[in-house]
C-alpha cells in the first residue's frame, strides 16, 4: 500500500505550505489522481482521517479526490480509448501501441483554508 506514504508526504506539503502563509487550518485538500498511476483513492479517503487525527491544522478537513481516467492514441489507426477498460489495447485495430495521453497524473490541486 503505496497510498500511506504517498499520503504522508502530501500532509508534510500541506503543513509546510500553511507554515508559510500562517495558515491554522486547512477546510479542504483536491488531489488529482490518474487511473494509470496505480494508486486507489479509496486508500486516500480511507486513510487520510487516520493519519491527520489530532492535527488542529487538519481537524475536519475534506479530502477531495479528482480521478483522471487512463486515455492513450493509438499509434496504428488513431483511436483514442481508456487504457484501463481496453485492457492496454487498441479496441478498433487491438494494437498495444500506444502514446499515454492522460492518467500519469498525481498532484494536490488545491487547497482551500
Amino acid at each position: 500500500m503505496h497510498e500511506i506514504s504517498v499520503l504522508e508526504k502530501i500532509i508534510i506539503t500541506c503543513r509546510s505550505v500553511a507554515k508559510e502563509n500562517n495558515v491554522n487550518h486547512i477546510q479542504a485538500i483536491t488531489l488529482s489522481v490518474g487511473e494509470l498511476t496505480g494508486y486507489i483513492p479509496y486508500f486516500f479517503t480511507e486513510y487520510f482521517p487516520i493519519i491527520t487525527s489530532g492535527e488542529p491544522l487538519f481537524d475536519g478537513t475534506e479530502l477531495k479526490i479528482n480521478e483522471i481516467r487512463g486515455e492513450a492514441l493509438c499509434k496504428k489507426c488513431q483511436t483514442m480509448y481508456n487504457v484501463m477498460k481496453a485492457e492496454g489495447k487498441c479496441p478498433k485495430c487491438g494494437s498495444r501501441e500506444k502514446t499515454i495521453i492522460g492518467g500519469q497524473e498525481f498532484r494536490i490541486d488545491d487547497l482551500i483554508v
